[in-house]
């Protein structure tokens, strides 16, 4: 049975465990001392590609075909926020619908490279439904593409109307592509910080929790959220209200924070892209996986290894897992202590 314990319990191994990457996981050296330049631009590199190159081609796609007319976006008027809502929900749907189909429908992968050996569940009360999928559809789709669209309409209102700054590319193009780098470091940096912030006793219990009732995940887990965490998740993009930027930026800061997710939380590490055997491409996260695995580990992302700084690092090792436990047991000891006085 996959492992469904409250945070602040001590972590067990009694999830259905599959396919594990060589171990231990590795992070970029961007914090490393003395720096290794060399390492963390090839870390960057791989960071982007081939999956940031979709999202920076699906973020060109919206800006010029499927995002409607600054001079119509000066005014607030439901009908064109209702026309980004649909383009949302219909490009967030296209990648996890398909991911979804492919691997947990058709299964045309089976188990290979799957992390949970079980299943999405069917049958669990704790979802709506009881079903896993159409739960986390639901949340994804309704709140999800709901509060991301609400935030993109209101930035294209305020760029509509110049009350806050903004370039063109063809005075700038150096400048707005060079943002491509800080803007995924400032979004793991702040998923990292909004993420422990989800993880105190209070807000986890109503809020986050949510989100961690898929300790086995699938592509439509990864935005399914409170309303509330999507808020403090999305808000990354507020660097644009003071940092001149282009109304792309904002469309691929959202999108990519959004849709990725349905890769990353796929279950499957990689991706076969023909016969077995053949070739695959990047696909899940494991180090986010052992997140949802274990609660209380890899609050952040690799590009910007914050965990490894701040001692909550797992590499997926039985070493670093014997240490989870005995911080967890530790805390959890002050905490009945605390209680009992």
């Amino acid at each position: 049975m996959a492992d469904t314990q409250a945070p602040d319990g001590v972590p067990s191994d009694t999830d259905a465990k599959g396919f594990e990457p060589d171990l231990p996981i590795s992070v970029s050296p961007i914090l490393n001392w003395p720096p290794r330049p060399l390492g963390t631009l090839r870390n960057i590199i791989s960071m982007m590609w081939p999956q940031g190159m979709l999202w920076v081609g699906m973020s060109a796609l919206a800006w010029n075909f499927f995002t409607p007319a600054m001079e119509r976006m000066s005014s607030l008027s439901p009908r064109w926020v209702l026309e980004i809502y649909l383009r949302n929900v219909a490009m967030f749907t296209a990648v996890a619908g398909t991911l979804h189909v492919l691997l947990y429908i058709r299964q045309v992968q089976q188990q290979r490279f799957k992390y949970n050996r079980q299943w999405l569940s069917t049958t669990n009360r704790a979802f709506l439904w009881n079903n896993q999928t159409r739960d986390n559809m639901f949340w994804c789709l309704v709140s999800g593409c709901g509060v991301w669209t609400i935030y993109e309409s209101l930035t294209m209102w305020f760029y509509a109307n110049g009350w806050i700054p903004q370039v063109e590319w063809g005075s700038a193009w150096l400048y707005l592509s060079a943002l491509a780098v800080p803007t995924s470091l400032w979004s793991v940096t702040h998923f990292y910080f909004i993420h422990r912030v989800l993880h105190m006793r209070w807000v986890y219990a109503h809020v986050h929790y949510l989100h961690h009732r898929n300790v086995n995940t699938g592509p439509w887990s990864g935005l399914s959220m409170h309303p509330v965490e999507h808020m403090m998740y999305l808000s990354m993009f507020v660097l644009w209200w003071v940092v001149p930027a282009h109304p792309y930026i904002v469309i691929l800061t959202l999108l990519s924070n959004s849709v990725a997710t349905a890769m990353s939380h796929s279950g499957f590490e990689r991706f076969e892209l023909g016969k077995r055997e053949g070739p695959t491409m990047a696909g899940g996260d494991y180090f986010h996986h052992l997140h949802h695995r274990y609660f209380e580990c890899n609050y952040g992302n690799r590009p910007v290894p914050l965990d490894k700084l701040f001692g909550t690092f797992h590499d997926g090792t039985p070493e670093a897992h014997a240490r989870m436990r005995e911080r967890a047991k530790a805390r959890h000891a002050r905490r009945r202590h605390s209680a009992s006085r």
